[in-house]
């Protein structure tokens, strides 16, 4: 059974253009962490655009959790989407998936139950491009 994890993408001093699938593909074949992560090939990972407070991606990690040389996420992992809303202001807002926005605060990634899972692709399914 796959694990399910809400990934923070942005930061306050550098956050998400609106148009990031246009201005940042790379967003959606690796994600990074400040330490390495729990989370394996097979999870399922809900992107939340930090700063927008949105969810706006659903991926499947492919492959094991590696190292490289970058200050602030040292750790990386492959991905490949499954769903995605082209359009931040278009995502659904991450209460939408039963997740306040504060549960996010100073954190790279959290757990999700499988429902919440369910609620994200319930509710980027009804938005996203196809």
């Amino acid at each position: 059974m796959p694990g399910y994890w809400l990934k923070a993408v942005g930061h306050a001093r550098g956050p998400l253009a609106e148009d990031w699938l246009e201005s940042s593909p790379t967003l959606l074949r690796r994600t990074g962490f400040p330490r390495r992560p729990r989370i394996e090939a097979g999870d399922r990972l809900v992107l939340y655009a930090s700063v927008w407070r949105r969810v706006f991606a659903l991926v499947e990690v492919v492959g094991p959790a590696e190292r490289r040389d970058h200050p602030r996420w040292p750790w990386t992992v492959a991905i490949e989407p499954l769903l995605v809303v082209p359009m931040l202001d278009a995502a659904p807002p991450v209460e939408a998936i039963g997740v306040a926005a504060r549960s996010m605060s100073q954190q790279s990634h959290i757990r999700l139950r499988p429902e919440h899972y369910d609620m994200a692709v319930e509710a980027l399914a009804s938005v996203a491009a196809r």
